[in-house]
């Protein structure tokens, strides 16, 4: 997993800061969570458009299933933002079987898309790899710094108009 570092930003930080200070803290974190987001939609958009010229797009599920989302971070303060492949969760549903197992209110994955995709990034032992997230990072990963330091700011200068 790569990390997008943006240096030599003190005016936004402070100015970040500056907005936590006198708003609550969502405020300032919805800037942050807005420009990582908006970077991530230009890598799902490079991927998906690496999907479709490899020509690797038959029903068009995965091409669908490029997603960019928030996790959870496990250190406080720090806002994480992925480009990933959907895995659905599902809840098993009440019935008899799923009674007699105790599995009720317990969950699964569906594996749906991210099976096929897995196979289709890095390869197996019958098939080449035809990657599409990968290098679809390493084609905008020199834009994302500046596209995430403009965004950042805009949003600070409209959180702070509020």
């Amino acid at each position: 997993m790569d990390e997008i570092r943006v240096d030599g930003l003190s005016d936004l930080l402070g100015r970040l800061q500056y907005l936590a200070a006198v708003t609550d803290d969502k405020t300032s974190e919805r800037a942050v969570t807005n420009a990582l987001k908006k970077a991530g939609r230009v890598l799902q958009h490079s991927a998906q458009d690496k999907l479709r010229a490899a020509g690797h797009v038959k029903s068009g599920q995965l091409v669908n299933n490029i997603i960019v989302k928030k996790t959870r971070s496990r250190q406080q303060g720090m806002i994480t933002v992925i480009v990933s492949v959907n895995a659905k969760a599902k809840a098993y549903k009440d019935n008899k079987s799923n009674r007699r197992k105790q599995r009720v209110g317990g969950g699964y994955t569906d594996y749906g898309p991210l099976f096929y995709a897995r196979f289709l990034e890095f390869g197996t032992s019958h098939q080449p790899a035809y990657p599409f997230l990968r290098p679809a990072f390493e084609e905008d990963k020199s834009s994302l710094p500046e596209l995430i330091r403009d965004d950042l700011a805009a949003g600070i200068d409209k959180a702070m108009k509020k």
